[in-house]
């Protein structure tokens, strides 16, 4: 080992580098998450809309229970109002879905930054404890 270069000082560098790096990787992945939900959620229901004919419509509502959520694919398919009225309040329901959502995102994102935190906190401690046997 080179004089003067510890290995627990270039494991606490690595460390205050690679964490946010990580930290912020997945937190990548899932922010954006709910937002493609509703992208995809909405384009569903727009399709119902959309439908020409009886059979592409019928085939539109079967299909949102594969598209959307539970509860609001429920708002089409059992509503009895005309179809532009239950299309709309399951996207007004969709909306409220996704909100909670990200959300909860939201809140697994910040568990997520404050474990990494301590958890990098206990290593570069760990690393800066370690001594060099030269």
């Amino acid at each position: 080992m080179l004089r003067g270069v510890s290995f627990g000082r270039i494991g606490f560098l690595l460390t205050a580098f690679l964490f946010p790096g990580l930290i912020g990787t997945f937190a990548g992945y899932s922010i954006p998450a709910p937002v493609v939900d509703a992208m995809h959620q909405s384009a569903a229901l727009d399709a119902v809309l959309a439908a020409q004919n009886t059979p592409a419509e019928a085939a539109a509502i079967a299909n949102l229970p594969n598209a959307v959520d539970e509860d609001t694919a429920a708002i089409v398919t059992n509503g009895t109002g005309p179809l532009p009225a239950r299309i709309a309040a399951a996207r007004d329901n969709m909306w409220v879905e996704v909100v909670q959502q990200a959300r909860n995102s939201a809140y697994n994102v910040r568990a997520m930054v404050i474990t990494m935190t301590i958890l990098g906190a206990i290593f570069g401690v760990a690393m800066l404890g370690a001594r060099d046997k030269v």
